[in-house]
């Protein structure tokens, strides 16, 4: 068993999905977790405008072990938890040579096959993921069970400001039924390449998915407002619900009235058991999480 590292700091100062993901890790491979939370012009709200957790350290020195990175931790001895390869999403290996294993997974019909999750093959940095593709990140129902309960109990240690988690709740009761479908949609409008590659496609296989589903509401968070009015007029204001925001999504980054909504939108997703989820986006990937990792979900 690898022994724990005595105090270690999270210094991911990309999105919220992504610093929680690291927050996280960092809960897994210490007791004493510590967040450096930068603020800058994808975080504007400081750490305990949205948390309460009593972790945060102001400033850096040397002497600290730091940990940035938005991949949940592997640990030496979940290896053998975990086949070789286990991740799509998340793995080194050439998109061309994925594209021909998806490919296959759709000829043969291996529904419950790992390239369920993998819509468009996506290289990633060698530096960043594990070449033995070990990683349980945006892999959702595949991911074992063992890695299910261990992160959901850690994220459950996040302790979201009182004012934020109360409207949330209340919202949540007011208008999420059983049968309520979350859907987040990222349609990466701060990233033109990823906006052409992944969300052009991907809202007509999301249309074709609403058309599926009969005799229920769909809550939608997004980073876009127009995408939000865009399902209200094609599917009717009584099946489309959004948590009424006083902020615009499209640029929710530029104030912390806007992050605080975006948080307000991922607790709200996180009560749904059934979610649609943006390829990539590690937003809903923490909804997921924080809602026990119980929703089914199908990625788009």
């Amino acid at each position: 068993m690898r022994k724990k590292q005595s105090i270690l700091v999270s210094t991911e100062n990309g999105g919220l999905g992504n610093r929680l993901k690291s927050w996280v890790s960092v809960m897994r491979m210490t007791d004493q977790a510590l967040v450096y939370w930068e603020t800058n012009n994808s975080m504007p709200a400081n750490f305990s405008e949205l948390f309460t957790n009593e972790c945060e350290v102001k400033a850096l020195s040397k002497e600290m072990a730091t940990h940035k990175s938005w991949l949940l931790s592997i640990l030496p001895e979940d290896e053998k938890l975990l086949p070789y390869m286990f991740s799509a999403v998340c793995s080194p290996t050439h998109p061309l040579i994925r594209g021909i294993g998806k490919a296959y997974w759709r000829l043969s019909k291996k529904n419950d096959d790992k390239y369920r999750y993998m819509i468009f093959p996506k290289t990633h940095s060698k530096k960043m993921v594990r070449p033995d593709a070990r990683h349980i990140d945006m892999e959702y129902e595949r991911i074992p069970l063992y890695f299910k309960e261990l992160y959901s109990k850690l994220f459950q240690k996040i302790q979201v400001n009182e004012v934020i988690k109360n409207i949330s709740d209340s919202w949540s009761r007011e208008n999420i039924e059983e049968n309520t479908v979350g859907i987040q949609i990222r349609t990466w409008r701060d990233y033109p390449y990823r906006h052409n590659k992944y969300y052009k496609p991907s809202i007509k296989r999301l249309i074709k998915l609403i058309e599926k589903e009969a005799n229920c509401k769909f809550l939608v968070v997004s980073d876009n407002d127009e995408v939000v009015d865009f399902l209200i007029s094609m599917f009717g204001k009584d099946r489309i619900l959004s948590f009424p925001r006083k902020t615009s999504r499209s640029d929710s980054w530029n104030s912390i009235s806007g992050i605080k909504e975006d948080l307000i939108d991922m607790l709200i997703l996180s009560k749904t058991n059934k979610i649609f989820a943006s390829y990539l986006s590690t937003f809903s990937e923490c909804a997921w999480w924080i809602g026990g990792a119980k929703a089914t979900v199908t990625v788009f």
